[in-house]
């Protein structure tokens, strides 16, 4: 900042400074857990933009979803499985199609990030000679929101890809050609997908069912209820250690308190 105002001559008194603010955005990462009951919304469901850090717009947008698959699944009453209202939040947050409209935009993001400035200037002359609907589109990049539409299928990112490309430099257009091709080779084929999706569901269908999905998700969670047992009953012997040697060592937690319970209601049983 100091040396953009400086390029501009634009001069301030640094007794004027009240205090410096430092910001991270994690942009791109990893997706939440599908199988997961904690339901994320916002940057905690990785809304943010991976190549713009926009993310407040995104997430009210994404809300209104999650919030209806919830709302729907809550309505049946006696009915109501936490699981399926969890995975109907979860496909409503991340379908298919905004997987593949994110990819895109990941590739878009790494590309920007590891380019030098001349190669940056080409790239932006090119972006917002766009159409303001198309650039702006990209910007926001989420269903419901401006100028999506330009994006949120593997038809208009083809279009999106092909215009802007042809108004690269020469340089900027090697360079992206280039870094397109070192991409797929350390990732995979996920641009190639977003931009080409029916060349890759030729002949995929829907995943089989899994039978021992609900089993695994209800392992998982037991660790959150039972804990680590071996370690709770060490704890339960040191508390009472040293009640017995007459210092107190501190009060137990009420996981603790409900094992010395169970415990002693074994043992009132075995007496019995």
């Amino acid at each position: 900042l100091i040396k953009r105002l400086a390029f501009h001559g634009i001069t301030y008194g640094e007794a004027s400074v009240r205090e410096e603010e430092y910001c991270y955005i994690p942009m791109g990462g990893q997706l939440p857990d599908r199988t997961q009951r904690v339901v994320p919304i916002g940057g905690a469901a990785n809304t943010v933009h991976p190549a713009t850090g926009y993310q407040l717009c995104r997430m009210l947008a994404s809300s209104t979803g999650v919030a209806a698959a919830l709302s729907a699944e809550l309505s049946k009453g006696d009915g109501f499985d936490p699981d399926a209202a969890a995975a109907a939040a979860h496909a409503s947050l991340w379908p298919a199609s905004n997987r593949l409209q994110r990819d895109f935009a990941v590739f878009g993001g790494e590309f920007l990030g590891s380019q030098p400035v001349e190669i940056l200037r080409g790239f932006f002359g090119a972006f917002f000679a766009l159409e303001q609907p198309v650039w702006g589109g990209f910007l926001a990049g989420w269903p419901g929101l401006p100028g999506n539409e330009n994006h949120a299928t593997w038809l208009a990112r083809v279009r999106f890809g092909i215009t802007i490309a042809l108004k690269f430099p020469p340089k900027v257009a090697a360079t992206f050609v280039a870094y397109l091709a070192a991409f797929t080779a350390a990732y995979g084929p996920l641009i190639l997908k977003s931009i080409f999706t029916p060349v890759f569901e030729i002949g995929v269908g829907p995943p089989p069912p899994d039978p021992g999905l609900r089993a695994r998700r209800q392992r998982a969670r037991d660790v959150y209820v039972t804990g680590d047992a071996a370690a709770k009953r060490e704890a339960v012997e040191m508390l009472r250690s040293g009640r017995a040697g007459g210092t107190p060592r501190g009060e137990p937690s009420p996981q603790v308190e409900l094992l010395e319970e169970e415990e002693a209601r074994e043992e009132e049983a075995r007496e019995e």
